[in-house]
């Protein structure tokens, strides 16, 4: 049989849903496959699918002469994805891959030793260097290829395009970050996005049937799987906070969001300790969410975010969810303000808070003259153009819309 079955699953995976190649990237290489055709496959449809083109699997059977793959054909790469293949599980088989690398390297080297050991000519100094260089190479990320540097042509040759999560707004590794006053509508904001995302609705933009003049939600290509971790509110007040919308999203939506969103409620976590976020890792494997909204920011960690020691493991802990290929939306408390001038909407505490998302939204309500409407004030620039409005309205069909 032509390499592992993690290996198969992996090729078989991107095959099926090649966009998602993306969620394998740093996790694995072409050194860790145990059938080198396998790996020059994988790297070569990554390296593919990275440029724009299609790794569909004829056209992938159809360049085997150019990779150099001999003895495997069309019917023997259809047959690697069975009923228990995971489409969607893409990272998971990734990681696979790479554990059978290192316990084969963990043998090797322990046959190396065994070897090595009853030569009386080496020195044992050397023996065990050696040894150690081989494991150390293989733990420490230098067998992964992380580093290896590409030439400027080759990365401008990269294909431009978004791989949304929603269009315009969000797409996979994006961070987010809403802050504002107690009651401003923040969560309420979070949980629209989330709910009408599952749905397959975007959260803001609308359509007009030119008959009727009804404006109905926007239809997204695809709906998307949303995880909550929400360390602050019960059950209890996410079955009352989005029961409408929920109702709502059903009706003009492609999929029930009751089904499609998994929420983990009124658990105060610490994500800077390895078994919550182990725990959180866990829930993405089993799940394969597009979208995680976890937070607050102050109720998954130890304490107070005050200094930027205080922010790292935090920060560092969301980034390795980041990494799984997952947009994040996260909610933080404004800085208080004086009493005297406006409120600072920017993130409580540390300084690191406001440079790490690619997006960063304060909801300013704007007083008597608009009681229903805030403003999005941005605390950061952004780090990409998206349609983020300058300002939403609560409406009738949806809690937030566009003014």
């Amino acid at each position: 049989m032509t390499g592992t079955t993690a290996e198969r699953n992996l090729i078989a995976s991107i095959l099926a849903r090649p966009r998602l190649w993306r969620m394998s990237e740093g996790l694995v290489n072409r050194q860790d496959f145990s059938d080198d055709r396998l790996g020059i496959i994988y790297e070569q449809m990554c390296q593919t699918a990275a440029a724009g083109g299609s790794v569909g699997p004829v056209e992938v059977v159809e360049r085997f002469p150019e990779w150099g793959i001999r003895g495997i054909d069309f019917a023997e790469v259809i047959s690697w994805e069975t009923p228990e293949t995971y489409a969607h599980g893409v990272d998971g088989y990734a990681r696979a891959v790479r554990s059978d690398a290192l316990r084969r390297t963990a043998a090797d080297v322990g046959q190396y030793l065994i070897g090595q050991s009853r030569d009386a000519g080496t020195a044992p100094a050397e023996i065990l260097t050696k040894a150690r260089g081989l494991l150390e190479g293989a733990i420490d990320g230098s067998a992964t290829g992380q580093l290896q540097p590409k030439p400027l042509g080759e990365i401008l040759a990269g294909s431009d395009s978004y791989d949304w999560v929603i269009p315009d707004l969000l797409e996979r590794q994006d961070r987010l970050i809403l802050t504002g006053a107690e009651g401003a509508g923040k969560t309420t904001f979070a949980r629209q996005i989330c709910v009408m995302a599952a749905a397959g609705l975007h959260p803001l933009y609308r359509d007009v049937d030119v008959s009727t003049g009804r404006r109905t939600a926007q239809l997204i290509p695809e709906p998307a799987r949303v995880l909550v971790v929400d360390a602050e509110n019960t059950e209890k007040q996410w079955r009352r906070a989005t029961r409408f919308t929920a109702r709502r999203a059903k009706e003009e939506g492609a999929l029930d969001p009751a089904n499609e969103v998994m929420v983990v409620a009124g658990h105060r976590i610490d994500v800077t300790r390895g078994s919550h976020l182990g725990e959180i890792h866990r829930m993405i494997d089993q799940y394969k969410p597009d979208l995680l909204y976890i937070g607050p920011l102050y109720k998954i960690t130890h304490g107070a975010i005050q200094t930027d020691d205080d922010a790292a493991p935090l920060l560092v802990a969301l980034d390795s969810l980041r990494e799984r290929g997952v947009a994040l939306i996260m909610e933080a408390h404004a800085s208080k303000g004086d009493g005297t001038t406006t409120r600072d909407l920017r993130p409580r505490g540390s300084a690191a808070l406001m440079g790490w998302p690619e997006f960063g939204f304060g909801l300013h309500p704007l007083g008597e003259d608009a009681p229903d409407d805030v403003e999005l004030k941005r605390w950061r620039g952004d780090r990409d153009e998206r349609g983020w409005p300058r300002r939403l309205t609560r409406g009738r069909d949806w809690p937030w819309e566009l003014h």
